[in-house]
C-alpha cells in the first residue's frame, strides 16, 4: 500500500475531476447506462412538456379543458417533468461524472443501476395511465387522503396503482443511492480506513476538514463525488417512510377502514418532498464541479471550503421539511413551534449554495472560458440557481410564505429551479457529453446555442409571469383562475407555445447526433468557406432578437388585459339603518347583495366551518385560531366586505361563489358580523 497523505498534501495538484477516468469494459458500462438514461429521460420531458402546454392554454381560456383532466394532467405533468424528466436525467449523469473522475460501477452498483432504469420506467408508465387513461387528479404531491376523495371521477383501484406507481417510482430512488453508495465507497475511494463509516465519511468531504482522520491514499476525493454521495445517504434516510405511508395508502384503497392522521401523513409527505428537490440539485451540482473547471481550464476556486460546507447539508437536508406546512397550524401548538425553528434551519442551507455559487462563478472569472453551447448553458444555468435562490428564501420566511403560500408564486419559483438551473445543466450536460456517449460529433453547435438562450429568456419570462400573478394573490392549483388574472395568463400563452417550440430543436439536434448527421456535415466537401458571425456577435444577435419579440408580446399582453377583462364595477348595498358602498373587483355581486339582509346568522356558523374559513382565519365565537387571513376579531369587517371579499377573494384567498350559493355567502357574512 501507499503511503497515505493527508488532503491537502495532494491537493494542489489534485483538480476537481482530473483524475484519471474509467476506460475499457467499465467506460462502456457507463457509457450505455447513462445515453439510455439521458434518451429516455428527454423521451418523457416531451410528454410532459406537451401537457403543461396544455394546461396553461386551458388557463387562458384556449382550449378549456374540464376540470377532472386538468387535475389529471397537472398531476401527469408534475410528476413527469419532475422525476420522470430532471431527476431521471441527473440520475443518469451521474454515473458518466463517476466514471469521468476514475469511479467504476462494480458488479452490485450495476445491477442496481439497471435495477433503476426499468423501476422509474414502469412507475413513471403507471402514473400517466392512471392520470390520462383514468384521470386520477389527485395533484402530484398526492397529499393525504385526497387519494380518497374522488368526488366519482376515479375509482379504487386507480388510486391503488397511482400509489403503486409511485412506489416504485421510490423504489427506483433508493436503488439508485444504494448504486451510488457501492461505487463511491469501492477501491476508487483510495480511504485508508477500511471502515465503511470512515469511508463515507472520506466520501462526504470530511477529509477536507480533518485530513488524518479521513485520510486517502494518492488523492482526495473529487468534488464531484461529495454532492452524489451526501444525496444518496439522505434520500434512503427521506424515501424509506414515504414508502411505508405508500404502501397504507394502497391498502387503504382497498380497505377504506384503514387509515391514517392526516397530519402525520402530511409530515411524511414532506419528510421526502424536501429532499427530493435535492435529488436533482445536487448530482447538477456535481457536474457542475466537474464541467466548469474543465471549461475555465483552470482548478476550482475555494474547493476545500465548498467540501467542508456539504457537512452541513447532509444533516439539514432532511431536517427541513417543515418549511412546507408553515401554514397548516395554528399558533401555539408544538408543529408551530417545530414549523419556527425550521426557518434558521433551511436558511442554513443556503450556505452550501451560496459558497458553491461564489466558488463556480470566480472559477470562470477572468479564466479562458470556453463559451460554447454547453458551457453557456452551464452559465445560465448557475444564474437562474442564484435568481430561484432568492425566490426560495422568501419561501423560506414564515411572514412571507403565509402571504404567498397558495398563490402562483409558488409555481414560478419551482419552475424557475427546475426547469432553468436543474434543466439548463441537463441540457448543457448533454451538449457537452452525447458525442462521447455516442461517439459521433454534435450535429450543431450553432443550432445548440440557439436553443440554450431561446429556453433561458422564454423560460425566464414564463415563470416572471407566475411570480407576478403570485403576487397579486392568483391562487395555484385552480383549473380556472379567478378573470382578474386572465390577461397575465394570455399574456403567457405566446411565450410558453415558444418555449415549448424552442424544444424542438433539442430534440432534432439529438436526433441528428445520434443519427450520425454531425459526421455527414462534418465530411462535405470544403469549398467556399460561409460567411458566419462571430460567437460573441451571435449570441449578441440573439439576445437582441428575443428582447424584440418580447417587446410585441407585452404589447399584445397588456392589450389583451386592458381590454378582455370584465370592467370594474361598484355595487351599492342598502339597507334600512344606513348605505355602504363595496368595490367590487370583478363583475358585479349577486342579486341578494342588494338586499336590505337576507343573512342567517345560525346557518352562517355552519357555512364558516364547511367551507374550511376556520383554517385561515381567527374568529372567537367559532373557535378558529387561524393564521393565514387576517384575524377577524381585530378587524371587524363589515357586511359588505365580508360578502365581497367571499364573493371575490383577495390576496392568497380564493373567491367562493363557485363553492357557495348567494345565500350561504350573506349567511357567513351576517355570522361573521354578529360574532364582534
Amino acid at each position: 500500500m501507499s503511503e497515505a497523505l493527508p488532503i491537502e498534501a495532494a491537493a494542489g495538484a489534485h483538480a476537481a475531476g482530473a483524475a484519471e477516468p474509467v476506460v475499457g469494459a467499465e467506460r462502456e458500462r457507463a457509457r450505455r447506462l447513462t445515453l439510455r438514461y439521458l434518451l429516455s429521460a428527454t423521451a418523457i420531458l416531451g410528454v410532459a412538456g406537451i401537457f403543461g402546454v396544455m394546461m396553461r392554454d386551458s388557463q387562458a381560456d384556449v382550449g378549456r379543458l374540464p376540470d377532472a383532466w386538468f387535475y389529471a394532467l397537472m398531476t401527469a405533468h408534475g410528476l413527469g417533468a419532475f422525476v420522470g424528466w430532471a431527476a431521471f436525467a441527473v440520475m443518469g449523469l451521474s454515473y458518466w461524472v463517476l466514471a469521468q473522475v476514475g469511479f467504476p460501477l462494480r458488479r452490485l452498483g450495476s445491477a442496481l443501476a439497471e435495477a433503476t432504469w426499468w423501476l422509474m420506467i414502469a412507475g413513471v408508465a403507471g402514473i400517466v395511465v392512471t392520470c390520462v387513461g383514468f384521470r386520477y387528479g389527485g395533484s402530484w404531491v398526492f397529499l393525504y387522503p385526497i387519494s380518497f376523495h374522488s368526488a366519482g371521477v376515479w375509482g379504487r383501484w386507480t388510486a391503488f396503482f397511482f400509489s403503486f406507481s409511485v412506489l416504485l417510482v421510490g423504489l427506483s430512488i433508493v436503488t439508485w443511492c444504494l448504486s451510488v453508495l457501492d461505487t463511491v465507497l469501492g477501491p476508487a475511494l483510495h480511504a485508508v480506513s477500511k471502515n465503511v463509516f470512515n469511508r463515507l465519511g472520506v466520501a462526504m468531504g470530511f477529509g477536507y476538514a480533518a485530513p488524518k482522520r479521513f485520510a486517502t491514499n494518492s488523492r482526495p476525493v473529487p468534488y464531484a463525488v461529495i454532492p452524489l454521495t451526501v444525496i444518496a445517504v439522505d434520500m434512503i434516510i427521506a424515501t424509506l417512510p414515504l414508502a411505508i405511508l405508500l404502501v397504507e395508502m394502497m391498502i387503504q384503497s382497498l380497505t377504506p377502514s384503514v387509515h391514517v392522521d392526516p397530519l402525520l401523513a402530511k409530515n411524511v409527505l414532506w419528510w421526502f418532498g424536501h429532499p427530493v428537490v435535492y435529488l436533482l440539485l445536487f448530482p447538477a451540482v456535481a457536474v457542475y464541479y466537474l464541467l466548469v473547471p474543465r471549461y475555465a481550464g483552470r482548478q476550482l476556486v475555494a474547493g476545500n471550503v465548498i467540501a467542508v460546507a456539504w457537512a452541513i447539508a447532509v444533516t439539514a437536508n432532511v431536517l427541513v421539511w417543515a418549511h412546507h406546512i408553515y401554514i397548516d397550524y395554528p399558533q401555539g401548538s408544538p408543529q408551530a413551534a417545530l414549523n419556527v425553528a425550521m426557518q434558521p434551519v433551511t436558511f442554513s442551507l443556503t450556505v452550501v449554495s451560496a459558497l458553491s455559487l461564489y466558488s463556480l462563478f470566480f472559477t470562470m472569472y477572468r479564466s479562458r472560458f470556453q463559451w460554447n453551447a454547453a458551457a453557456t448553458a452551464l452559465f445560465l444555468g448557475l444564474v437562474s440557481w442564484l435568481l430561484s435562490g432568492l425566490s426560495g428564501v422568501v419561501n423560506a420566511t414564515i411572514a412571507f410564505d403565509a402571504v404567498i403560500h397558495n398563490t402562483l408564486w409558488i409555481v414560478g419559483h419551482f419552475h424557475q429551479m427546475a426547469l432553468l438551473n436543474i434543466g439548463l445543466v441537463i441540457i448543457g450536460a448533454t451538449y457537452a457529453w452525447l458525442p462521447e456517449l455516442v461517439d459521433k460529433p454534435l450535429y450543431s453547435e450553432a443550432m445548440a446555442k440557439w436553443h440554450v438562450w431561446l429556453t433561458f429568456l422564454l423560460a425566464t419570462a414564463n415563470s416572471a409571469v407566475w411570480l407576478y400573478q403570485g403576487l397579486l394573490g392568483a391562487p395555484r392549483r385552480f383549473a380556472v383562475l379567478p378573470h382578474e388574472y386572465d390577461g397575465a395568463t394570455q399574456a403567457a400563452i405566446p411565450i410558453t407555445i415558444a418555449l415549448g417550440a424552442a424544444q424542438l430543436l433539442f430534440a432534432w439536434n439529438i436526433v441528428a447526433t445520434v443519427r450520425g448527421k454531425g459526421v455527414e456535415r462534418a465530411a462535405r466537401p470544403a469549398g467556399r468557406a460561409p460567411r458566419r458571425l462571430s460567437d460573441v456577435a451571435a449570441e449578441a444577435l440573439i439576445v437582441l432578437l428575443a428582447i424584440g419579440l418580447s417587446v410585441p408580446a407585452g404589447v399584445v399582453g397588456w392589450v389583451v388585459g386592458r381590454y378582455a377583462v370584465t370592467p370594474r364595477t361598484r355595487t351599492v348595498t342598502v339597507s334600512a339603518a344606513n348605505q355602504t358602498t363595496a368595490p367590487a373587483s370583478t363583475g358585479t355581486l349577486p342579486a341578494t347583495t342588494a338586499a336590505s339582509g337576507g343573512g342567517d346568522p345560525a346557518a352562517g356558523k355552519g357555512v364558516f366551518t364547511s367551507a374550511g374559513c376556520a383554517g385561515c382565519h381567527t374568529l372567537k365565537a367559532a373557535g378558529s385560531v387561524g393564521t393565514v387571513g387576517p384575524n377577524l376579531d381585530q378587524v371587524q369587517p363589515s357586511r359588505a366586505l365580508v360578502i365581497d371579499r367571499v364573493t371575490h377573494g383577495k390576496g392568497a384567498m380564493p373567491s367562493f361563489a363557485g363553492q357557495l350559493s348567494a345565500q350561504q355567502i350573506e349567511d357567513v357574512a351576517a355570522y361573521v358580523v354578529a360574532s364582534r
